[in-house]
């Protein structure tokens, strides 16, 4: 106890070192830097961990810079944040969450084409592997922990599955063996086949017209890494998760060893280990003190299990969204599941303001205290609010809080039957939030595009300086829900003193209609190039959709514009000559400007141009991107621009920068 005790305040008195040495630094806010992400102004000098990718796996954890294995490796699959990142562990904040140092990336000893999933072994030598999936073989090289490098690959062999798997883990055992665990699924048709972007239709009666793959883990017992063969067997039926099993890994409690995995829909699955025999118990889940199960607020859950002490360990997951961390109570109840509590946030030292994935930013005083705040949307499916407690030409922003509707958090999901893309995308949100004054009672609403392709309104109920949001309600067009492609942000902003709303039709052409009122719309018909429509996209299926509008006076000529922040394979104006698939020199999402050379009234644009920063294309990924205009940073009125990227950060832009 009286070491338990020793360690708890040792912890205490290094979180609070962190937070006064970083407080001193924080007396003067982080500036806003044109072209650089927005950083994190917690008084504390930690945050929200900020990963560089908008998807990825948790590796594991070594000790690498600390004596203990609590240094964690993260990899990002995606594009945009592709690669290797060492997070050294600093300590624990005075609620009990873990907190991390700015990331290192490391190099792999191969071509990283993000199609390799890997993970990290430490041995009770204190080596450490990095292992990875190559093909139904597996790779490993020893980690050179002084330089952070790798050794040369060498080969295992997994025989055994009867097809493919799609993760793997790998724990030690006591005894120093290693149990190696692999994901398998069922066999069968899940799709019609089609290259992207794929023909995906739900049947005449509502239903997915293809089976829902289900996932079920081999495994088998190996004496180290060295060994040039893996035999596995069947653990479990192929029935215990849809769609994926996310990874593996081990705790113990008492003399009893347990696997813990994370799936794509977010639950816990939870088996007791047999280590002799390397077997695993029925399924049973992880659950909240209620007894429900938990279900991780991101898409996917990659895990990693955190040890500091017997009080203070528990599960890391990582998806779209972020990391979150599950503290383990150690109990089991009465019907054999996992007790832990509800996720929170992981943090890092210096982060920058992150809000999960595909951020869609919208900025205004939220809260009627004068300062210019941030509301902002995720493909998660939130409406996170970051509070701006510095001022406007020298904004503080922390972390967010989720916004409430009715009582409740909203949690944009599209389940079973709303995403174009199938029940496979049933986790995904995109909320895109446009704040404004809709109704004109003189309060900030909400509207928003999302994964559904539905376009709905947060009437603000509250007061200016205590904003508080009715249930969604959706907007109208003939009496009919108002209907338009998926995942766009809908432009509002009173043209020719009438409020106007621009969004993707079903065509996926730019479409402008009138507010009626607060509910309902009419139409105000194509919007023009010339006498030619507007086009968002070339490919069809789910690739169309995902503009983000901004109707507002850019050249300051004195009639508003469009600036439409774009996915990658957009090809606005036309299937041809569209931007910015056909930019160059290289196509990525960027914000266009589309100019108004016709009026407020019967507006007509221009063909597109490409912001640029300092000269150069702006260009963030390959996903959809959002762009507000806000009047933050030096300068009585400026009017510059905030951006919300893949990877879940603000882009700040100062106007002086920016050319097209």
């Amino acid at each position: 106890m009286k070491t338990i005790m020793m360690k708890t305040k040792l912890a205490l008195g290094v979180a609070l070192c962190l937070s006064l040495n970083f407080a001193k630094a924080q007396l003067m806010a982080p500036a806003l830097v044109s072209g650089q992400p927005i950083k994190n102004g917690n008084a504390s000098g930690y945050g929200r961990l900020s990963v560089p990718f908008y998807n990825g796996h948790n590796m594991g954890f070594a000790a690498v810079k600390s004596k203990e294995a609590k240094d964690l490796f993260l990899q990002g699959t995606d594009g945009h944040g592709r690669g290797t990142y060492l997070y050294a562990y600093k300590a624990l904040s005075p609620e009990g969450t873990p907190i991390f140092a700015e990331p290192i990336k490391i190099t792999v000893p191969f071509e990283d084409k993000g199609d390799n999933r890997g993970l990290i072994v430490q041995d009770k030598t204190g080596k450490i592997y990095g292992v990875w999936a190559f093909g139904q073989s597996l790779r490993y090289a020893e980690f050179n922990k002084s330089n952070y490098s790798f050794s040369e690959l060498k080969r295992i062999n997994i025989k055994g599955q009867p097809r493919g798997y799609s993760n793997f883990g790998i724990v030690p055992l006591k005894d120093g063996r290693l149990q190696f665990l692999f994901s398998v699924g069922q066999d069968g048709v899940f799709s019609n086949g089609k290259d992207f972007p794929k023909m995906i239709t739900y049947n005449a009666e509502g239903f997915w017209p293809y089976e829902l793959r289900k996932m079920g883990i081999f495994g088998g017992i190996a004496d180290g890494l060295e060994t040039p063969t893996v035999n596995i067997k069947q653990l479990t039926e192929l029935d215990q998760a849809i769609f994926t099993i996310d990874g593996f890994v081990k705790f113990t409690n008492a003399k009893d060893s347990y696997i813990l995995s994370g799936t794509r829909l977010g639950n816990i699955l939870f088996y007791k280990l047999d280590e002799n025999a390397g077997t695993l118990s029925k399924r049973k889940h992880a659950v909240n003190q209620e007894g429900i199960l938990l279900r991780n607020p991101g898409v996917h859950s990659s895990p990693a299990y955190f040890f500091d002490s017997e009080q203070n360990q528990g599960l890391i997951t990582v998806g779209e969204g972020g990391l979150y961390y599950y503290k383990n109570t150690n109990k089991i109840d009465k019907n054999g599941n996992l007790v832990m509590s509800e996720p929170v946030h992981v943090l890092q030292q210096n982060p920058k303001v992150y809000g999960g994935s595909l951020v869609q930013p919208s900025v205004a005083d939220w809260d009627g205290d004068g300062k210019l705040d941030i509301v902002a949307g995720n493909s998660m499916g939130f409406l996170f609010f970051y509070k701006n407690t510095g001022s406007n030409q020298h904004p503080i922003y922390g972390d967010p809080e989720p916004l409430v509707a009715d009582g409740k958090v909203i949690h944009v999901q599209p389940g079973y039957r709303e995403d174009i893309q199938g029940p496979g995308e049933a986790r995904w949100g995109y909320t895109s939030p446009n704040v404004i004054d809709w109704d004109g009672d003189g309060l900030l609403d909400i509207l928003t595009g999302d994964s559904r392709g539905k376009f709905m309104v947060y009437l603000n109920i509250g007061t200016k300086t205590a904003p508080k949001l009715d249930r969604e309600h959706t907007l109208y067009l003939d009496g009919m829900d108002m209907y338009g492609t998926w995942r766009t942000r809908p432009g509002a902003a009173k043209l020719g003193g009438r409020m106007a709303y621009i969004t993707l039709d079903k065509e996926d052409e730019f479409h402008l209609y009138w507010q009626l009122d607060k509910y309902n719309l009419e139409d105000g018909g194509k919007l023009k190039m010339g006498d030619k429509n507007i086009r968002g996209n070339r490919l069809g299926g789910g690739t169309v959709g995902r503009a983000k509008f901004e109707i507002v006076d850019w050249d300051g000529d004195g009639v508003k514009d469009l600036l439409v922040g774009t996915y990658g394979k957009q090809s606005i104006p036309d299937t041809l000559t569209g931007l910015p698939v056909n930019m160059k020199p290289k196509r990525g999402s960027t914000i266009l400007f589309l100019k108004n050379v016709g009026t407020d009234v019967k507006p007509n644009y221009e063909f597109p141009k490409v912001l640029k920063f300092k000269g150069q294309n702006i260009s963030l990924g390959g996903h959809e991107i959002g762009g507000c205009v806000a009047a933050i940073g030096p300068g009585n009125n400026p009017m510059n621009l905030v951006v919300g990227i893949e990877t879940g950060v603000f882009m700040f832009y100062d106007r002086k920068d920016l050319s097209w």
